[in-house]
């Protein structure tokens, strides 16, 4: 039962992701949960996803495309964190896949060089920073939301630099 209801709120979260942000967003979306074949499926653990929604939910009231940067790093903190507290290397290769699938869209999108360049470099912090905290928090889900959304915060404060 629980499968069940983790793939139905899995494909809810897609479903909104289009409907909310478009192919971009779903895009990235899909990459997040199709790592989640890697995890043992546990339906409250997809409260983690809240912070993605919530950035896409202001993306689609304000129509600021920026918003997807902390989107896309709430779900790279999201993958990463499970996958960190088997092996910090797997943790590190989930959230490298999350990176790059959004940077790959930036540049379908024709984002300019420095913009990338910052994208990355604020990516790769956040995910650092991820990393070091999965290894302490041991898999306590409430600590993981609070990481989930720091990593999204700090992808938005990185929007100014």
């Amino acid at each position: 039962m629980d499968a069940f209801v983790f793939l139905l709120l899995e494909m809810l979260f897609l479903a909104a992701a289009h409907w909310l942000g478009g192919p971009p967003w779903t895009a990235v979306g899909a990459v997040a949960i199709v790592s989640q074949a890697f995890v043992r499926p546990q339906p409250a653990r997809l409260l983690l996803l809240v912070p993605a929604l919530v950035w896409l939910g202001l993306f689609r009231l304000s129509g600021n495309r920026e918003l997807f940067f902390p989107y896309a790093m709430a779900l790279a903190a999201f993958v990463s964190l499970p996958l960190a507290a088997r092996r910090t290397w797997l943790g590190g290769v989930g959230g490298g896949l999350m990176v790059g699938t959004f940077l790959l869209i930036r540049i379908l999108q024709q984002a300019g060089g420095r913009v990338l360049a910052v994208e990355l470099a604020v990516a790769a912090v956040i995910l650092a920073l991820v990393l070091t905290i999965a290894n302490r928090v041991g898999g306590r889900w409430s600590i993981e939301a609070a990481v989930v959304a720091a990593a999204s915060l700090l992808a938005y404060a990185g929007l100014a630099l």
